[in-house]
């Protein structure tokens, strides 16, 4: 089997399924209504209705800042927000990055002037294909207590849930095993959910306009990953030419060559040259 890096733009769009980013935000923004019951399914909560899903949402709040770009971002009738990440690969930070998640939904939702006790709950939601923690939990949930007294909730309305789609087979309820077990790519459990979710992937696969995007997209961060291994290589070979200069140098030092023949010599500046020299003098 081909990896995923070996595969075409088109050949990648064809092997793409609920867990491709691209492909979960076009299904949630064209199916609102499935998006509103994944949220009650994964938080269990009940919603009245929300308002259009806004996928690949970018959010800035100043020039200086750094931005985020939300996969799926979503508000209810009563102002809770909610974001929805699909998590293919492990990554550094997530505990981090679900942080300033919240603190740009939390700035995005208060208007200037309002009360902070105007901020409605916002819920943070990764749907990780393996384990975030490696505690083997399928679903790890966090809100901030007392260290003191962890009885004592500080009510901040700050819910942030990583879900653990490797564990989907003790997932609590058949609902969330069964969605679970299709975000991890597992054999077809013959649910109802299944056929659904399979029924929504295939009609955003014979979108046109989301295949031509798709592709674009990928072909555009091939070139910039294309771009950016030459970046490093070249850093890397001026590095080693850099490292190659000075051991060139010290080893002239060694002869009693004068620093200006050696500056000539290697390319490095005179006052490189010259804090070598007292280097090797100071040992």
């Amino acid at each position: 089997m081909r990896r995923a890096d070996e595969l075409t733009p088109a050949q990648k769009w064809e092997a793409a399924t609920l867990a491709d980013n691209f492909i979960f935000c076009k299904v949630m923004a064209a199916n609102p209504g499935f998006c509103k019951e994944l949220l009650e399914l994964l938080l269990g909560i009940e919603i009245d209705r929300i308002e259009h899903p806004a996928a690949e949402h970018s959010l800035k709040i100043d020039y200086g800042s750094k931005g985020i770009r939300f996969d799926v971002y979503v508000k209810d009738g009563t102002g809770r927000c909610f974001d929805i990440e699909v998590q293919t690969t492990k990554r550094k930070n997530i505990a981090r990055r679900s942080r300033y998640y919240q603190s740009l939904m939390d700035v995005d939702a208060l208007a200037a002037g309002a009360d902070y006790g105007d901020l409605k709950d916002g819920y943070v939601i990764f749907l990780c294909l393996d384990d975030p923690f490696g505690r083997g939990l399928p679903v790890y949930r966090f809100t901030n207590t007392c260290a003191e007294d962890a009885s004592v909730s500080l009510g901040d309305g700050a819910h942030k849930i990583f879900y653990n789609a490797a564990k989907h087979d003790i997932m609590p309820g058949e609902a969330l095993r069964s969605f679970f077990r299709f975000l991890a790519g597992a054999a077809d459990d013959g649910s109802a959910l299944s056929g659904r979710l399979d029924a929504m992937v295939s009609r955003a696969k014979t979108n046109a306009q989301w295949r031509h995007q798709f592709m674009t997209w990928e072909q555009e961060m091939r070139i910039q990953v294309r771009e950016r291994a030459e970046e490093l290589a070249q850093e890397r070979a001026e590095e080693l030419a850099a490292q190659k200069a000075v051991e060139t140098a010290r080893k002239l030092l060694d002869m009693a060559l004068a620093s200006e023949q050696i500056a000539e010599a290697t390319g490095l500046p005179l006052e490189q040259v010259e804090r070598l020299r007292q280097e090797s003098s100071a040992v």
